[in-house]
């Protein structure tokens, strides 16, 4: 009864106005004829207004809830589709393609991390002279929280340019896709679509979606960064057989550059030789340049004839702002020049070149690093004036002066609370097959491989540096030791030279929970001598890498008290022999430790190292020897 009696006024006003309307086109008042119509339509709003209001509302209600649904409907079937996405970039043409068709009507931006940048990947809706930059450096977003799923663009500091064009375009909320370790992308989207994914069911879906494909983003950038290590390992092993096998200067210096270019992209590159009498650089070997006979510069002349005179590397990321730039060619926005250097001698100078400006990053730079001391070393062994030498030589200085392998290897070891590491390293031939590494999590955390390749030489030498590229880029992820040496396996098992296996010990040592957490892949077993003299072996995990696909590896957990000292080593130390075929033998290792105790690592190291040298009489060992010391202090 009481709804009908809020709307009587309104009945009264409409009857009184209706007759009045009546009456007046009765009677053919024009004034009032006008004015009964407007009061007439006037009670009729009244009497409706109400119930208009309550349909305007429910049906903006049923539009965000259908809105809803189907963005739901969306999210599910997206989240179905990553079961099935394997590759990288399958997976992000699976998320875009599904971006495209959650976000109705408003323009977006997503950009995923590549190498410390995050490239643009992908927009839609927005202008062609509206487009965000091209890429920002992840040190802007390396502050964010573990995990974070959503932050206001007005709460994070960004470049001006980007901030300026994420404004123009309204792009208010970023939402982050996030691995174990670090941000692998984010979706740049306007307050609109920021309602929607809060919605409690939305936002639900959409963080279950955020932590696979993140997850997935992260293994599969991994795994493209291992390929690509792979690639790069092949490519020298490459060019170092060609260097074993080619004595002409000219060939072999046009395959270092073309197999550079399957490594880098540049548009121009050149090898210029060094004539130490006339001064001059001689542009042996080059791609992309003009038709000509030969480049010639000046020792100091140039980008080029500079780094022949300085003997470091250049970058020039703008050609236009450096003064001694040489133009060769009128495209070229960026150059790279580095050195050639044989034992501290010029041989010549290698660049590269780009028709973009700020073109080439860090790691470009490295990987010149290594194809420059090829070159170096072609160079070298060109001018050798007997063949036999030559590729006697080859081998043993074809890493020399540690330009690749010894850069590989850690040269300051990291420290945590309460417990100290060394190492040491001593190979064979000039190259080692042996491989140590350490990498510090936290302030209480140090993860610790050691590792055997079986055989000397160069090939044993390459796959090291497979091994250890391959464990600096599984370790990032913070899994649990078994799943590291697992997917070792796996990748030594798709690319180990026939015949070549490896021996593997990864431990993570956390002082903070004290404890150590390891797994053993066909190592001599390590130890953990205790402060009362007892000592713990440290086996079991698992078959040595690169034998079979499909091993399981498991890992094993020790606590760690006050005075424990943990000694590792390969078994270039344990076999090594005397005159009389004797072996040195883990017995004699452990009680010379256990007798030097309580002297300091460096002192064990170097006792232990001369009655090495007193037991042989020879500082010449038949296999690389492994060394690693450490322990708790308190």
């Amino acid at each position: 009864m009481y709804p009908f009696l809020k709307i009587i006024p309104g009945l009264l006003l409409y009857l009184l106005f209706f007759l009045m309307a009546h009456y007046a086109f009765l009677h053919k008042w024009p004034g009032l004829q006008d004015d009964a119509v407007l009061l007439l339509t006037l009670a009729v709003v009244m009497l409706t207004h109400r119930r208009l209001l309550h349909f305007l509302e429910k049906k903006s209600h049923w539009f965000f809830s259908a809105r809803i649904a189907r963005v739901l409907r969306l999210m599910e079937n997206l989240n179905r589709q990553l079961n099935d996405t394997h590759s990288y970039f399958e997976l992000k043409k699976t998320l875009m393609d599904s971006f495209d068709r959650i976000i109705e009507n408003t323009p977006y931006a997503f950009y995923v991390l590549e190498d410390k940048i995050f490239y643009l990947a992908h927009t839609r809706r927005i202008k062609a002279d509206q487009i965000p930059p091209a890429h920002i450096e992840s040190i802007y977003l390396r502050e964010l929280p573990k995990g974070v799923l959503v932050k206001k663009r007005a709460d994070l500091t960004l470049p001006a340019e980007v901030e300026q064009a994420f404004q123009r375009l309204e792009l208010d909320y970023l939402y982050f896709f996030s691995g174990h370790s670090h941000i692998f992308s984010f979706l740049a989207v306007r307050p609109e679509l920021h309602r929607i994914l809060q919605h409690p069911s939305v936002l639900e879906l959409f963080r279950r979606i955020n932590n696979k494909s993140g997850l997935m983003l992260e293994s599969s950038a991994l795994h493209i960064d291992l390929e690509q290590k792979q690639h790069e390992i092949r490519k020298l092993l490459d060019v170092s057989q060609k260097i074993l096998s080619e004595l002409d200067i000219k060939k072999i210096l046009d395959y270092i550059l073309d197999a550079l270019s399957e490594l880098i992209e540049y548009d121009a590159a050149a090898i210029f030789l060094l004539n130490d009498e006339t001064q001059e650089l001689l542009s042996t070997s080059s791609r992309g340049y003009a038709a000509r006979s030969q480049l010639s510069l000046k020792v100091g002349q140039g980008s080029c004839g500079h780094v022949a005179r300085s003997q470091k590397i250049e970058v020039i990321p703008n050609v236009d702002e450096a003064s001694h730039y040489y133009k060769a060619r009128p495209e070229t926005q960026s150059q790279i020049s580095l050195p050639l250097l044989f034992e501290k001698k010029v041989q010549g100078v290698i660049c590269v070149e780009s028709d973009e400006k700020d073109f080439f990053q860090e790691p470009d730079v490295e990987l010149l690093k290594v194809f420059a001391n090829q070159a170096a070393l072609a160079i070298h062994n060109a001018h050798q004036v007997q063949v036999r030498l030559q590729k006697q030589a080859l081998e043993n200085e074809l890493f020399h002066a540690g330009t690749v392998q010894k850069g590989l290897l850690i040269k300051r070891i990291p420290q945590i609370h309460n417990m100290r590491f060394i190492a040491e390293n001593i190979p064979s031939q000039n190259v080692s097959g042996d491989l140590y590494d350490f990498i510090r999590f936290n302030d209480d955390t140090m993860g610790c491989i050691i590792g055997d390749v079986s055989g000397k030489g160069a090939p044993a030498a390459l796959m090291m540096s497979l091994i250890l590229a391959s464990f600096r880029t599984q370790s990032k992820s913070g899994d649990t030791t078994c799943d590291v040496v697992n997917r070792l396996n796996e990748l030594l098992t798709e690319t180990t030279i026939e015949g070549k296996f490896t021996t593997l010990f990864y431990g993570i040592f956390q002082t903070g929970h004290r404890k150590l957490i390891y797994t053993n892949a066909g190592h001599n077993p390590p130890y953990l001598i205790r402060k009362n003299g007892e000592v713990i072996p440290l086996t079991g995990g698992g078959l040595l890498l690169g034998f079979l696909k499909n091993q399981e590896y498991i890992q094993k957990e020790l606590p760690l008290e006050k005075g424990d000292l943990f000694v590792a080593f390969t078994d270039g130390l344990s076999e090594a022999m005397n005159a009389e075929e004797e072996e040195f033998g883990e017995e004699r290792i452990l009680e010379i430790i256990r007798s030097r105790q309580q002297d300091d690592l460096f002192k064990i190291k170097s006792t232990l190292l001369e009655a090495l040298q007193r037991f042989t009489k020879t500082d010449m060992h038949m296999d690389d020897i492994t060394l690693i010391l450490a322990r708790v202090d308190s």
